[in-house]
């Protein structure tokens, strides 16, 4: 079995979610649309049992789910964004428990009956987490993978891209299916794979601008305040076109569910 991840994340971008800025950020990202969680509480049925939600952040995820199960273990190595996470709605739910430290080796506390992870499961150490999932879950348990918080088909999405690639600190990034490199590299055995119906969405252009620092490529420590303050004016101004009256972008949503069996 290949388990060498993709170059993009071989250097220690990951480090920069324990940034506070890049935590306190995170929570103007788009959320998933509510379809997520149906399909969620659909595949754990009528049981809910426990979930593992790891690389939780701020717990986009874990809240959502904490009053429709019998509990959350929400796992990240970042204490800002924990420290986040219990601010915010369903953050201090007593079905809630936080665990702080990398998923490859803090303490769990299984059986679950699901192990979910968003945007965070391409930095993991691949070789080492899915045997751990694998071991933590139920025996019918699934694994799932959520990813999409950005905008579907917006106009300003070219001019965007472009400014993106001009301020990223990132410079080994490539546009990868994520789901597809796992499959190849032997790590998950895919059983389903679902996009959400597209939502409508309204967020003010100061709150979008302002999310693209809870990136890592986008980090404001690195990219410095110089460069945060140019691209913040050059992407306000190319969204100014597309706001309403009070400021406010819509554009669309969706998100990519996969799920499957973590593999050894």
């Amino acid at each position: 079995m290949e388990t060498t991840r993709p170059r993009q994340y071989w250097d220690d971008y990951a480090s920069r979610f324990k940034n506070r800025s890049l935590a306190e950020t995170y929570q103007l990202r788009p959320p998933y649309p509510d379809e997520t969680y149906r399909i969620l509480l659909n595949l754990l049925g009528e049981s809910r049992g426990s979930v593992l939600d790891v690389g939780c952040g701020p717990g986009k995820i874990a809240r959502r789910l904490v009053d429709h199960v019998d509990g959350v273990d929400a796992v990240d190595f970042s204490q800002e964004m924990i420290r986040i996470g219990k601010s915010l709605a369903n953050g201090d739910h007593p079905n809630l428990r936080w665990i702080n430290g990398p998923v490859e080796t803090v303490q769990l506390y299984p059986p679950y009956d699901m192990v979910t992870a968003g945007a965070s499961i391409h930095w993991m150490a691949w070789e080492v987490v899915f045997p751990r999932f694998k071991e933590v879950l139920t025996t019918d348990g699934d694994l799932v993978i959520i990813d999409g918080d950005r905008p579907i088909g917006a106009p300003w999405h070219d001019a965007e891209l472009s400014l993106i690639r001009k301020y990223s600190t990132s410079r080994h990034y490539e546009q990868i299916d994520l789901i597809q490199e796992l499959v190849d590299r032997g790590h998950l055995y895919l059983i389903g794979d679902k996009r959400t119906t597209l939502v409508s969405f309204s967020q003010s252009l100061r709150d979008y601008v302002q999310s693209f620092h809870s990136r890592q490529s986008m980090s404001k420590e690195h990219m410095g305040s110089e460069n945060v303050g140019a691209f913040d004016t050059e992407l306000s101004h190319i969204l100014s076109d597309f706001a309403d009256d009070k400021g406010f972008l819509t554009f669309q949503l969706e998100a990519r569910v996969t799920w499957g069996r973590p593999l050894t």
